[in-house]
């Protein structure tokens, strides 16, 4: 599969939705290959919980949040909580980098099929405290915060095996 960032089209959709895949596939490329040990190595003492493993499991969990409840009105089955609000993060020392990404891809499949059927300026299901989205900003959102982590990523590889790239 090679990536791109150039849509086939230049209609608003297909750009959206072409940045989306494109910084879903560099997650994933940046994760692919590494060994658990590696993908599970916290070299930053300020964030002791981000791994390369860590980072997957919270953009999985974040489409979920997202996608699943925000924009299609679901149930939050996230493993966050009040008492552990970095849940998704903590879960991910205790999975193989397999596990994480099989879940990142399902998650991308379970966000685009409720994402495909619907148009840009639908209001989500759910309003947040204080804004009500529509889909258009939360394909924004996931373009936005899937791109900031992929910069941590570049990091946490070149750190556990000193590969780098785009």
């Amino acid at each position: 599969m090679s990536r791109t960032d150039v849509p086939p089209a230049f209609d608003e959709r297909t750009i959206a939705t072409t940045l989306l895949r494109y910084v879903r596939e560099t997650a994933l490329e940046k994760a692919e290959g590494l060994p658990d040990g590696l993908a599970h190595a916290t070299p930053l003492p300020s964030s002791p919980l981000m791994s390369v493993a860590s980072v997957v499991n919270h953009l999985r969990w974040n489409e979920h949040y997202w996608v699943e409840v925000v924009v299609a009105g679901g149930e939050d089955r996230a493993p966050w909580s009040e008492e552990h609000p970095d849940g998704e993060f903590e879960v991910a020392a205790q999975m193989t980098l397999d596990d994480v990404l099989t879940g990142y891809r399902q998650q991308i499949a379970a966000s685009d099929a409720i994402l495909d059927g619907l148009d840009l300026d639908t209001p989500t299901a759910r309003p947040r405290r204080d804004f009500h989205p529509t889909v258009r900003w939360v394909v924004a959102h996931l373009v936005e915060e899937t791109a900031r982590h992929n910069g941590h990523l570049d990091i946490l590889r070149e750190l556990a095996d000193g590969q780098v790239g785009d």
